[in-house]
């Protein structure tokens, strides 16, 4: 196995431009699905929810596994905050309620909304090619800091964790910061960043990062933590579609095992 670099090193890897657009086989998502606020969707949702609360309330792990499998179906920002608002304007309009203590509970219309949206942009024409150019979400030197921090982060954990029970994290970290060192040169390159590209590619290293921590877990550890999830869901379970909730224990089982080992995030959801 190769030598973990301090990442003040360059690595080098083969290159995918971070300027280039998407493929030619895969369609672009709507404009309005990338504004510049939407890669602060986990932080927009919860201030949100913590306004029509009218209380702060920490959300809990469930809750952020739950607003992942939102943005994992492209379940745009603002259709989670219209849903928030019914959720909100139907709870105040009753007499007697107790205080809404979970993001779960506006499940079911996000929902809703998701599906009233995607039948109003059934047969609707995109015009891209007219369409004003969103401003960017993020400055370069915030993607330059962002994905820096990130690859600081993995050459520590791959430090902490060179024994041999942890040899598939520790290939797993190895791979990731080098591609890291690679995005980075691309940010610096490119006349202008895509950032769903860019997105993309950040999600995929998450994936190898995740799979490679799962294969670290023992079997008992893994099961005692998506019984902690099934134990949470249990009361939400019987109001969620299937997929919806076998994503949302998924995603709950990855945040923890997240926290346990120290895995930071990559996506720029999370800048």
């Amino acid at each position: 196995m190769s030598d973990v670099r301090n990442p003040a090193h360059n690595d080098v890897t083969p290159r995918a431009e971070v300027g280039e657009g998407p493929p030619a086989d895969e369609r672009p998502r709507p404009a309005d699905d990338f504004v510049v606020n939407y890669f602060n969707y986990f932080t927009e949702i919860e201030e949100h929810f913590a306004r029509r609360r009218g209380k702060h309330l920490m959300l809990s792990t469930l809750d952020w596994a739950m607003i992942e499998s939102w943005k994992d179906m492209g379940i745009p920002l603002h259709v989670v905050l219209r849903a928030v608002d019914r959720v909100f304007d139907a709870y105040e309009a009753r007499p007697r309620r107790r205080r809404i203590n979970s993001i779960l509970y506006c499940q079911q219309e996000v929902m809703a909304c998701f599906e009233e949206y995607q039948h109003t942009r059934i047969g609707a024409r995109e015009e891209a090619d007219g369409a004003r150019p969103a401003a960017a979400p993020f400055s370069r030197e915030m993607v330059l800091d962002y994905l820096e921090r990130g690859r600081s982060d993995l050459w520590r954990i791959a430090q902490r964790y060179a024994g041999a029970t942890f040899a598939s994290l520790r290939e797993a970290v190895e791979r990731v910061m080098a591609r890291l060192g690679t995005l980075l040169e691309d940010v610096r390159a490119a006349r202008e960043l895509d950032f769903e590209t860019l997105e993309r590619e950040l999600g995929r290293l998450e994936q190898i990062l995740d799979d490679a921590l799962l294969a670290c877990l023992p079997e008992e550890r893994l099961e005692q933590i998506r019984r902690d999830g099934e134990a949470q869901l249990k009361e939400h379970k019987k109001r969620m579609a299937k997929e919806l909730y076998e994503q949302t224990l998924a995603n709950y089982v990855k945040k923890r095992v997240r926290e346990e080992y120290g895995v930071p995030r990559l996506s720029l959801f999370y800048l």
